[in-house]
């Protein structure tokens, strides 16, 4: 299976990308290197024996995403790409609402118009809000109290509405 990890040279992307490489699936990375750098990669090439395919791409750019699924045959995305800082996101709520949703509804459209219909969504116990005791569990009332949190609520709503149609 052709994997695309979106947000795969950071820490929880990268260290997926070694368990996918591990488990026999060919990986494509895409990242902007916002936050992270190819070094991960590198190391995790040295871990697998073999380099995931990169692309430094920007989700918020659709033309260079679809460039990126019409290059290889994706048959599953697992999205970690997004901005992630609570208080940078308190401060700078437009650049959050922009980069995280933007990012995400160009992802899907790509999806859609390559036939790819399996993803799984990285998304955040901050969705649950401080009204709720921890641990917490999926069954929950979500209520995020800041911008990050809100756009990762939105992006579960988004997904559970392309899900059931």
């Amino acid at each position: 299976m052709k994997v695309l990890v979106t947000g795969g040279t950071g820490y929880i992307g990268s260290h997926t990308v070694l368990s996918l490489q591990e488990a026999g699936h060919d990986v494509v990375v895409m990242d902007n290197l916002v936050n992270s750098s190819e070094e991960s990669l590198r190391r995790v090439a040295e871990l697998s024996g073999k380099a995931a395919e990169f692309h430094k791409v920007d989700l918020v750019d659709e033309a260079a995403v679809d460039k990126v699924f019409a290059g290889n045959a994706i048959d599953a995305v697992i999205h970690f790409a997004g901005l992630k800082a609570v208080g940078e996101s308190v401060q700078e709520p437009l650049k959050y609402y922009y980069n995280n949703l933007v990012g995400t509804l160009n992802l899907i459209r790509v999806m859609d118009r390559h036939d790819v219909r399996s993803i799984v969504f990285s998304s955040s116990a901050t969705v649950y809000g401080e009204h709720n005791p921890i641990p917490y569990v999926e069954k929950m009332e979500i209520g995020a109290n800041n911008p990050y949190g809100r756009t990762k609520e939105q992006i579960e709503d988004i997904l559970s509405d392309l899900g059931t149609a």
